[in-house]
């Protein structure tokens, strides 16, 4: 494992190779940039890519195992034998000069040179992928580097992005998985932790960008077709968010039980989807004091003290005002009042006035018919009698 975490891109180090200038730890990132996949670096170089292919020099003529190198770990940077073949270097003369001849100096490369020092080393974080050079041969340098003749001191900001890869990469014979170029390991999913960051996607290509608040809204992207989620996340993860019995405790922002009332009210997001309305809510808002159970300030029985109006609920006809705001926000009722409230009007208990809550023409309808073939057991919550499915009851 820990030799598969320090391979290096081959892609990263034949730009790298070009490192001109003088010392950087990292130049400006482009908008797709990641620094888990092209960590800091250190180049005490001086060197001109730019002036290079200006005198005409060839990307292989710095670089000549690029074209057969077929794997990461490659050391595809020029060594100081290469440089030879142009700049007759002479250590035991540090200082010299020769006319008409490209510059020899230790200093004219080595940024800070200092006579007796160690000269500093170049320093590469290993990035985390995988890249095969020789498969790429066909493609010329400048179509994943860009063009270097620009450039003076070629950094990670000349390496590809995962947005100049899918130009080829993507519908077709090219279609390429995320384990093709990313390092994986556990059950065949993509390495993400590493001593220099933790890998999150950025990028647009896919449409799978983890953007701000994507943790509590990716249902979007998680349902496209071609969705690359299961490249990283075990299906185990899901399920401990979705169905756990103990949620995440970061899921709401810090004092969210004096503010959940608007979310609730708005039903985005959906509390269901988490929490049971007939017990955690209940009983939560029963032990303060909210709910029809619990020790309050309202009283029904006292108009003056009353919650709701008069006439907004009632066991026979009336105005019954609570039905349209019921209809609009179930989840308010829900708020102080268990279902076997409900039921004592809406049900065909014993002494109830079978109050159906819903609209008039709903036997039998289109949407009668789906819910009962859907989840019959819902509608015998109220229908308590199997023969009372598709019931006659009064609607008001």
């Amino acid at each position: 494992m820990a030799a598969r975490r320090t391979r290096i891109c081959l892609a990263a180090a034949l730009a790298a190779l070009a490192l001109a200038g003088a010392v950087v730890a990292d130049s400006t990132r482009g908008p797709s940039w990641s620094p888990v996949v092209y960590p800091l670096q250190r180049l005490p170089l001086v060197f001109s890519h730019a002036r290079h292919l200006g005198r005409g020099t060839a990307c292989a003529a710095c670089h000549p195992a690029a074209a057969s190198s077929r794997s990461a770990v490659d050391d595809l940077l020029p060594t100081e034998a290469a440089c030879r073949v142009c700049h007759p270097i002479d250590r035991a003369r540090p200082d010299l000069v020769v006319p008409g001849a490209p510059p020899v100096a230790c200093r004219a490369c080595h940024a800070g040179y200092t006579p007796g020092a160690a000269v500093a080393r170049v320093y590469l974080t290993p990035p985390p992928l995988k890249f095969d050079h020789s498969a790429h041969r066909a493609t010329p340098c400048e179509g994943c580097h860009g063009d270097l003749r620009g450039v003076e001191l070629a950094t990670t900001e000349q390496l590809p992005t995962m947005a100049s890869c899918l130009r080829c990469h993507r519908d077709g014979a090219e279609e390429r998985h995320c384990a093709d170029c990313h390092l994986t390991a556990r059950g065949g999913l993509i390495e993400t932790r590493f001593a220099h960051g933790t890998l999150v996607p950025a990028h647009d290509g896919l449409g799978d960008a983890h953007g701000p608040g994507f943790r509590d809204h990716h249902a979007q992207e998680a349902r496209q077709v071609g969705a690359t989620c299961a490249a990283c996340h075990d299906q185990s993860e899901c399920v401990a968010c979705h169905q756990g019995v103990i949620k995440p405790l970061d899921f709401h922002p810090g004092n969210y039980v004096l503010t959940h009332a608007v979310d609730a009210r708005r039903g985005k997001p959906d509390c269901a989807a988490c929490h049971r309305a007939q017990s955690f809510c209940v009983g939560c808002h029963e032990r303060s004091g909210l709910g029809t159970r619990g020790d309050s300030q309202f009283n029904a029985v006292d108009p003056a003290r009353a919650f709701h109006p008069a006439g907004w609920a009632s066991a026979g006809p009336g105005p019954n005002l609570h039905a349209r705001d019921a209809r609009r926000s179930i989840t308010s009722c829900a708020s102080c009042h268990r279902e076997d409230e409900c039921l004592t009007c809406h049900s065909a208990q014993p002494g109830s006035p079978r109050a159906s809550p819903h609209p008039r023409s709903w036997r039998g309808s289109a949407q009668c018919r789906a819910l009962d073939r859907g989840n019959r057991r819902m509608c015998l919550r109220c229908h308590i009698a199997q023969d009372e499915l598709g019931c006659d009851w009064q609607a008001h």
